[in-house]
Order: C-alpha cells, then sequence, then structure tokens
C-alpha cells in the first residue's frame, strides 16, 4: 500500500516538475522574442493608432497634448497614463505594457492548453501562437489586437477552471472578459464562447453556489464600467464611444467602397490562412495529413472500429432523429442568411448551432468535447464577426489565433498517437516531430526579425520626417499654437506639435474618407474640395503627404522627405 502510494506522489511531483521546466523553457523564449520585437517597433516608431492610445493617456494622467480620440478603447492608454502621471510622456512605455500583456497570454495559453494535452504539445501550441507572422508583426507595436486576444486567454483560462476547480474564479474570469472588452470593444463577443461553455455544463454548475459565483462575478466585471463612464461623461455622453462603435460595426457603410481596407469576401481570412500562420503551421497540417494516412491505412488493414466510438453508440447517436432535425433546420437557416442578416443574429444561430450539436454528439463521451466547443465556438465568433464586415484586415486574424492552435494541436496529439514507436513509456515521434516543428519555429523566427523592420522602412521615415518637421516648425512659428493647423497625420502632428490638429479628411471621388483610400489618384473635384476645406476653416497651415495637389491660397514653405509644409499666402 505504502509503495503505491509513493509511487503515485512521485508521479505527480515529476509532473509537476515537467510543468515548471516547459512553462519556465516558454516564458525565456518568448520573453526574448519579446524583446526582439520590442527593439524592433522602438526603432520603426509608433504607428497612427498608437499615437492615439499616447495621447488618450496623457489626458488621463493630467498631461494631454490638446489632440485626444476617445472612441478609441480605454484599457491601454489606462495602463500607459499609470506611467505617464508618474514620469514624463514617452514613446516607449506602451510598447513596453504591449509587450509584458503578450508574454503573459502565451503563458495563458499554454496553461489552457494543459488541461487538453500534455506539456510538450502545450509547449508547441504556445509557442506557434507566439510566433504567428501575424501575431508577432504586431508584438510591441501598441495596438490593442495582442493585448486584448491576451487578456481573453486568461479570462477563458479562469472560467473553465471556475467550472472544473473552483467557482470563485468567475470573480476574475468575468472581469478579465470585461477589461479584454475595454481593451478592444469587439471583445464583447466574447460572450458567446463564454456562455457556451457554461451552458454545455449546466449538470455541473447548476447549484447554488457556483450560480450566485457566476452573478458576483459579472456584477464586479460590471462595476469595473464606473470609472469608464465617469471619464467619458467629462466629454460628453458616457457611452458615446461604446454606441460608436456598436455602430459603426454593423457595416453599414464604408465610403462607398473607396475606404482602403474595405473588402466583402467572407473568404477572406481563409484565402490568406497560409501567409497568416506560417511555415510552421503548415508543418503541423502535414503531420497530421501522415498520421490520417497511416489511420486509414490501419483501418483497411484491421477493418475495425478504433477511438473508444462503439456500433451501440452511433446507433444511439443516429436514432435521435428529432435533434438530427433540428440541427439540419438551424443549419441550414445558418448557411443560407450568412451576410444578408446583421452579424448578431448569425453570432447568436451559430451559438445555438453548436449548443444543438454538442447535445446531439456528447452520447459518444469524446474526451474533453467541452473544450473542444469552447475553442470552436472562440474561433469561430471572430471569423463570423470579421468576414462579415466589411472593413477587414489581416491583422484582425489574431483574434481567431488562439482557436486556430488549438485545433492544430489536436491535429498533431492524435496523429502522432496513430504512430506506433515507444521507448519507456514515451511517444518517441512525438518528440521527435514536436522537436522539429520548435527548431523550425525557432529559425523561422529569427529570421523575421530583419524582415518585419523591412517591411516597415516607410513607416519608420515617416516618422522622422514628421520629427523633423515638427522640430523646424515650433523654431519657424513660435506662435503657432494660436493658428489653425491641418495635417493627414493628425495623430502624429497633434502629439509632436503639443496642440489640437484638424483632421485633413481624404477626398476622393465624392467621398470623404478619415482613414486611408484605395488609391490616390486625385481628380480636380478632389483638389478643389482640399483647397475649399482649408479655406473654409482659414488654416493658416498644413501638414500634408498627399501627391498632386494644387492649392490657389497655399503654397509649400519647406520639404521634409515625403512631408510638405504649406503656408497659407
Amino acid at each position: 500500500m505504502m509503495t503505491g502510494i509513493s509511487d503515485n506522489l512521485f508521479d505527480k511531483i515529476k509532473s509537476h516538475s515537467s510543468t515548471v521546466i516547459f512553462l519556465l523553457a516558454l516564458t525565456l523564449i518568448v520573453s526574448f522574442i519579446t524583446y526582439n520585437c520590442f527593439q524592433i517597433q522602438l526603432s520603426i516608431g509608433p504607428v497612427w493608432d498608437t499615437y492615439d492610445f499616447m495621447a488618450n493617456a496623457a489626458l488621463m494622467a493630467g498631461k494631454g497634448v490638446g489632440y485626444f480620440d476617445l472612441l478609441r478603447p480605454p484599457f491601454l492608454s489606462f495602463l500607459t497614463a499609470i506611467y505617464y502621471s508618474v514620469d514624463g510622456l514617452a514613446l516607449w512605455p506602451i510598447a513596453a505594457i504591449d509587450c509584458v500583456i503578450f508574454v503573459l497570454g502565451v503563458i495563458g495559453l499554454y496553461l489552457l492548453f494543459k488541461l487538453r494535452f500534455d506539456d510538450l504539445t502545450s509547449f508547441l501550441g504556445a509557442l506557434i501562437f507566439a510566433t504567428f507572422p501575424i501575431v508577432i508583426t504586431y508584438v510591441g507595436a501598441g495596438f490593442t489586437d495582442n493585448p486584448s486576444v491576451c487578456l481573453s486567454i486568461w479570462a477563458l483560462l479562469f472560467t473553465v477552471l471556475a467550472v472544473k476547480k473552483d467557482s470563485r474564479l468567475f470573480y476574475l474570469s468575468f472581469p478579465l472578459a470585461m477589461i479584454s472588452f475595454l481593451t478592444r470593444f469587439s471583445m464583447a463577443l466574447l460572450i458567446f464562447p463564454i456562455f457556451l461553455y457554461l451552458l454545455i455544463n449546466w449538470e455541473k454548475i447548476k447549484d447554488l453556489k457556483y450560480v450566485r459565483d457566476i452573478l458576483i462575478g459579472i456584477v464586479i466585471s460590471f462595476a469595473l464600467l464606473i470609472p469608464v463612464f465617469m471619464f467619458y461623461a467629462q466629454f460628453g455622453s458616457p457611452i458615446y464611444p461604446f454606441l460608436d462603435f456598436f455602430g459603426s460595426s454593423s457595416g453599414a457603410s464604408a465610403a462607398g467602397g473607396m475606404h482602403f481596407a474595405y473588402n466583402t469576401d467572407f473568404f477572406y481570412f481563409v484565402k490568406l490562412l497560409p501567409y497568416l500562420i506560417g511555415p510552421e503551421s503548415i508543418g503541423v497540417l502535414f503531420i497530421f495529413l501522415l498520421g490520417m494516412i497511416l489511420y486509414i491505412f490501419n483501418r483497411f488493414r484491421i477493418k475495425t472500429i478504433s477511438n473508444g466510438v462503439n456500433n451501440d453508440k452511433i446507433h444511439k447517436l443516429m436514432e435521435n432523429k428529432g435533434k438530427i432535425i433540428v440541427l439540419l433546420v438551424v443549419l441550414v437557416i445558418f448557411v443560407l442568411t450568412i451576410q444578408k442578416i446583421h452579424y448578431l443574429i448569425s453570432e447568436t444561430l451559430f451559438f445555438i448551432l453548436c449548443y444543438l450539436f454538442y447535445d446531439w454528439i456528447k452520447v459518444l463521451e469524446f474526451k474533453d468535447l467541452d473544450l473542444d466547443f469552447l475553442f470552436l465556438s472562440w474561433g469561430m465568433t471572430f471569423f463570423l464577426f470579421h468576414s462579415i464586415y466589411i472593413i477587414k484586415d489581416y491583422r484582425y486574424f489574431v483574434g481567431m489565433a488562439p482557436s486556430t492552435v488549438y485545433f492544430l494541436m489536436r491535429g498533431f496529439f492524435w496523429a502522432v498517437s496513430q504512430f506506433g514507436f515507444k521507448f519507456k513509456g514515451h511517444n518517441i515521434t512525438q518528440l521527435a516531430m514536436a522537436s522539429f516543428l520548435i527548431i523550425l519555429v525557432l529559425f523561422s523566427t529569427l529570421s523575421s526579425f530583419s524582415g518585419i523592420h523591412e517591411a516597415n522602412i516607410e513607416l519608420q521615415t515617416l516618422n522622422g520626417d514628421i520629427i523633423t518637421a515638427s522640430d523646424w516648425f515650433v523654431q519657424y512659428d513660435p506662435e503657432y499654437k494660436n493658428k489653425v493647423i491641418y495635417s493627414d497625420f493628425w495623430p502624429y502632428s497633434g502629439w509632436y506639435l503639443r496642440m489640437n490638429i484638424s483632421k485633413m479628411p481624404i477626398f476622393r471621388d465624392g467621398e470623404v474618407l478619415y482613414c486611408g483610400a484605395k488609391d490616390y489618384n486625385f481628380t480636380q473635384q478632389d483638389i478643389i474640395a482640399y483647397n475649399s476645406e482649408l479655406e473654409s476653416h482659414n488654416a493658416e497651415y498644413y501638414f500634408s503627404m498627399r501627391k498632386g495637389l494644387n492649392f490657389y491660397n497655399y503654397k509649400p514653405i519647406k520639404q521634409f522627405g515625403s512631408v510638405t509644409l504649406y503656408k497659407r499666402d
């Protein structure tokens, strides 16, 4: 008896030690990758959105620069404001905060994967996520994509642990989901995977203790909105930014299709998938294909059904004709109405479809089926939103990345189990293939650093030109803050000139855009519109990067690379 207890204790200690080692290795590798990304982003300089977040942070810290954009979600700015309130305004804090959240998010994903896979597979999956080309490109950029997803990882991790381990963890899961929403408003859609997971585990959580802790968690999460509403109330409606997001996300308009990101192709992300997931993920798919070939070969050879699905369960599955009919009806409605109705209705239909499908196949008693559906719902929720929404950017795939990696690891874990090469209870095939993929990931990542920098040379040059232009302009006209100044890149100019800069829209074929256009081949009508905008507002100066403009009453007085400074005659 004592021997058995000792062996069990030894196995637990060994398993715990293995987890700690893999987690430490993952943290060190990802920290090294993140540090390099941080240095690259600092050398490039901030991007448009990042300047907005920094301006908002300065406002929150009581050191406003004159320009701000409160339509942006507040959490990343709030964290940056903590540093600004202690020290002066700087570019690096928001990049550093982005990086710290990213490392924590990768750790959280490893722990979430550990609920389904072994240490090695979880390590590989977390590492692949951290080095997805689309993910690593924006590490340290000060955008909301990576931080919001990393926070949502912890929200879902604590949701699962609250169901499986301790219901008091709902006190963390719901507030973290709310913080993720305050980091990026589209994360409001997390409500679908979270509540699907709760619904399919209802038998476990229907007692009063669980319900009470869920309600407490929800109350805490909504309490976080109180200071947010109080802050926004100083500038008008306390809920204006939220209403603006939910109004614009309906996709009703995109400036007649002239917006640079206007795209109605529902399969936009599917077509880009090979470029978004990188060569290591293609390697995982290749391993899955090998496993599938071996599985089919073995099936024909031994003519038996494996994986624990016996004929009795299949018979029980197929005899439930009522569930099958309802499932098919909802599926047909869902498919036929995609892109024809509001995306929230499609999301709701998919939520119902997931629950009905789970309720139908749960008789097969697959292990961790609830986790499979959590990740399915998580990934598809954001796929549906961004595929239906008519403004598309490849970085929006970051919201689908954790789920994509999960199913890649599901395929990998299943595929290596089809090979029978084992030594002392260890799957040698898994170890060999995982080692190969890890090496591929590391080499691919190291080689990508120079590529990230080279791909952003124009942005780096633009940042340098704007800084040079701003420094010269401050000396040229010391009274500039009393003048009306327009800029094509008002967040940049507002930050460096420390004043509220008027926004110069893009006039293109009769449309007015406040973000990039598909092309800049201006017509005479467009050029007249630029003139009218400046003259009607008595602008004194205009910082421009537009080519081909010909003003009546403004002349260029200085060129700074791609930036031209115009002054009223």
